[in-house]
């Protein structure tokens, strides 16, 4: 009885910590609305198709109800949610990119830069693997655009690690079933990613949010658990993640992409849910803020230059890209072990435990360059504080 007592308290703590670690009180307050039904068939098809066990051939038709339902006006006042999908917690989010797909595509889906680049508050590692799980190039799905006479559809396996949460620190590393889709859709290009996660997770480890949110600032421990007070030991893990992202090319003149994003997900401990609708909402927004911000910047280096930076990243040699942590550790500390503003939360030894750095992986240390390198592209960093690291000139 004691143990039961024990874990409804903490279960509690995770639930009220997680509902703190979104963006604003208005979030919590969005009135939460089922889907309507016309949606069903056309959800249930884009994650049939994500589902490696099956060979369903796309079928435009079959998704114009949630193709229709994404342009309607008035959905900013409500949490919608399609729970009964997966029978797993949802959400939905809406936003438009002002940027025509084609550019989208190049910045943000190209092999020759880091899908991470446009997800810095998301992501950490993402990357293709062939049917070994060995790492490989992601697909060229731009050279596609200018020729959609019929759909093209693009099946694969993603490994990812996600940044830690805004409040708890937990973060996961998982593989991902992945389909790419482009067609039409009364004459508008439309790209679609439709994923589900293939296993649970490893165990959540600690990380630290070192700023705020919008720094892109992140500290990985390696280390399993939370970062909450008292919850350190906890081993929580993600048991299962499905998603749908659509970008709908509404204004190829004017340049207007709506992309929409419909979520599943569980994670928890013990093999209970803690995770409500208001956290996948909160985690969509996380995920939009930063990629509309990179990709209308009004002097976002061209495709080119990032190119040119990215592969210059990838040709350090490990002995440099070592050398290049123990200068990021340093611009770290700087920023942020001074005692002021959310340095306070952070615990005072955090920065002279040197084990972190020590154990990256060369992709882990690859993408601490890619995240500095798109702050700087963005201006959230000076010229000279990281020309050291990146090799300015």
């Amino acid at each position: 009885m004691i143990h039961c007592r024990v874990f409804i308290i903490i279960a509690g703590i995770w639930t009220i910590g997680l509902l703190l670690s979104t963006e604003s009180q208005a979030d919590e307050n969005l009135v939460e609305i089922e889907v309507p039904q016309a949606l069903f068939a056309g959800l249930h098809h884009f994650l049939d198709l994500a589902e490696p066990d099956k060979s369903n051939a796309f079928d435009p038709k079959k998704v114009a109800g949630v193709m229709d339902f994404i342009n309607q006006p008035g959905k900013e006042a409500a949490l919608y949610y399609a729970d009964n999908i997966l029978d797993t917690p949802s959400a939905y989010y809406e936003f438009d990119i002002h940027e025509n797909l084609k550019n989208i595509v190049a910045y943000a889906y190209n092999p020759d830069i880091p899908e991470i680049a446009t997800m810095p508050s998301s992501m950490r590692l993402l990357y293709w693997l062939d049917t070994r799980k060995k790492r490989q190039s992601a697909p060229r799905i731009g050279q596609y655009l200018d020729r959609l006479d019929s759909p093209v559809v693009v099946n694969g396996l993603l490994h990812m690690e996600i940044a830690p949460d805004t409040h708890s620190g937990a973060y996961y590393a998982y593989n991902m079933h992945q389909t790419v889709l482009l067609f039409k859709y009364r004459q508008r290009n439309i790209l679609v990613i439709a994923s589900k996660q293939e296993d649970v997770s490893t165990v959540g480890k600690k990380g630290y949010v070192l700023g705020a949110d919008d720094d892109w600032d992140y500290l990985y421990t390696g280390i399993p658990g939370l970062t909450l007070p008292a919850l350190g030991w906890v081993k929580s893990y993600m048991y299962g993640s499905s998603g749908i992202t659509i970008y709908d090319e509404v204004d190829p003149v004017a340049g207007k992409v709506r992309c929409a994003v419909f979520k599943w997900l569980r994670a928890g401990w013990s093999g209970i849910n803690m995770v409500r609708r208001k956290h996948i909402y909160s985690g969509l927004k996380r995920f939009a803020k930063p990629m509309k911000e990179i990709l209308e910047y009004p002097t976002l280096p061209s495709v080119e230059s990032m190119v040119d930076n990215f592969s210059r990243i990838k040709g350090f040699s490990e002995d440099i890209l070592r050398s290049k942590m123990q200068i990021y550790s340093r611009i770290l500390q700087n920023r942020y072990d001074r005692g002021k503003g959310h340095a306070k939360k952070l615990p005072a030894s955090l920065f002279k435990d040197k084990n972190h750095w020590a154990q990256m992986s060369r992709d882990e240390m690859e993408s601490a360059l890619v995240i500095e390198y798109m702050k700087y592209a963005v201006g959230k960093t000076r010229p000279d504080e990281v020309e050291e690291l990146l090799d300015l000139k």
